[in-house]
């Protein structure tokens, strides 16, 4: 009876090598998942208050946002920010060369709203000069804040707190400030892609921070004192570079700098109306990605490797296992998958909710097996551009 059921899990040598290579890459990542993944959710669950000044409302907040035939966007999502529930701020939109009723729009509304000021910045095709990056500057030279906080126009604060809690970050030490921001949920697939990889994504940026190694953030929700800006002088480093606000933000966080802001308060949403848009900011990540100091694009690069390994494994193992009959190579194999795919779910599922990413309940295998190709297709793509100025 034992010399049977022994028969039964008999491999050769391709086989083994097979299985444990399979196990390897099922531990790798075991670890990232809950080590990294889960790393917001639960220090979020654990936090009982932040630390910081004792009065955070003496700070004095300029919001800067960088528009570009935006007029739509600024309508429906101005409001929010113009109307926080915080007493001393003022909201600086930098119009970069629209073409559109953004210029009409703005001026009305700064009759409407005091704490509003908005500055022009005239078209130019130059292409040795970048007009994101020079308007970035003229909003943070017309600031009259010492926090400055950063959004996108397509972008809505969750709550009227929102700045109140992104402030609540700060305190002598901490004086950047990392922010979230989750995509407007769209009934296309391309949509549930974007806010699998955007959550994804920002697991990895905010467990880095919580783990006292911080990397990046977006400019769709950060707060950081001016002063960096101008110690760092500004863009002054990468001038030869297209895009380049991931590298300012690298520059200027460190591991004793930086805190993070988790509350839903601080969330802003971020529509997600084309494909477009989420090209967009794919490419401005993959095009800085070189250029980030620090391993954290190493690790979560070895990550994004080993699952495509794991996927590309799986089908050759079941394929195999299924054509010579070996049962047993097909029952471990389907089992350390299927276990995996209940720890995504226990993880995500929880870590989602919260992040207001959505429900992947079923696409979940799919969006993760498609994730490191789309990623690699973005990276290699654009990699040949990095250094030519629009």
């Amino acid at each position: 009876m034992v010399e049977q059921v022994l028969s039964y899990f008999r491999f050769d040598t391709i086989e083994l090598i097979g299985i444990l290579l399979f196990v390897f890459l099922f531990l790798i990542q075991l670890f990232y998942y809950l080590n990294y993944y889960r790393k917001p959710y639960t220090y979020v669950k654990n936090l009982d208050s932040y630390e910081g000044l004792s009065d955070k409302s003496k700070l004095k907040v300029s919001v800067i946002i960088i528009s570009e035939n935006e007029v739509d966007s600024l309508t429906e999502n101005l409001p929010a920010i113009l109307n926080q529930d915080y007493p001393d701020f003022e909201v600086i939109v930098v119009n970069n060369g629209s073409t559109d009723e953004s210029d009409v729009l703005l001026t009305s509304m700064e009759l409407n709203y005091p704490n509003l000021y908005h500055t022009y910045l005239p078209y130019s095709n130059d292409k040795m000069l970048s007009r994101y990056k020079l308007a970035l500057t003229l909003g943070v030279k017309a600031a009259k804040g010492d926090i400055l906080l950063f959004t996108q126009p397509y972008c809505k604060p969750l709550s009227d707190k929102w700045i109140s809690s992104m402030v609540s970050g700060f305190s002598e030490n901490k004086e950047v400030v990392l922010g979230y921001s989750f995509y407007q949920k769209k009934n296309r697939f391309y949509n549930r892609m974007a806010r699998f990889d955007n959550h994804i994504f920002s697991m990895q940026y905010l467990s880095s921070a919580v783990k006292g190694d911080p990397y990046v953030g977006v400019l769709r929700n950060i707060a950081f004192r001016k002063h960096l800006f101008f110690d760092n002088k500004g863009f002054a480093s990468n001038l030869h570079l297209e895009t380049a606000e991931e590298i300012l933000i690298n520059e200027i966080i460190t591991k004793d700098n930086t805190s993070v802001s988790l509350s839903q308060d601080s969330f802003i949403e971020t529509g997600m109306q084309e494909f477009s848009l989420w090209k967009q900011i794919k490419r401005s990540y993959s095009l800085s990605k070189t250029y980030l100091k620090g391993n954290a694009p190493v690790i979560f690069g070895i990550e994004s490797f080993s699952r495509s390994i794991f996927y590309l494994l799986f089908i050759g193992l079941i394929a195999y296992s299924a054509i010579l009959q070996h049962w047993a190579l097909l029952e471990i194999t389907i089992f350390f998958f299927l276990l995996r795919l209940c720890i995504q779910y226990v993880v995500l599922t929880k870590s989602a909710r919260h992040f207001n990413s959505g429900k992947f309940i079923f696409s979940l295998p799919l969006l993760d097996f498609l994730a490191p190709y789309y990623n690699i297709r973005f990276k290699t793509r654009y990699r040949g551009s990095i250094k030519v100025i629009k």
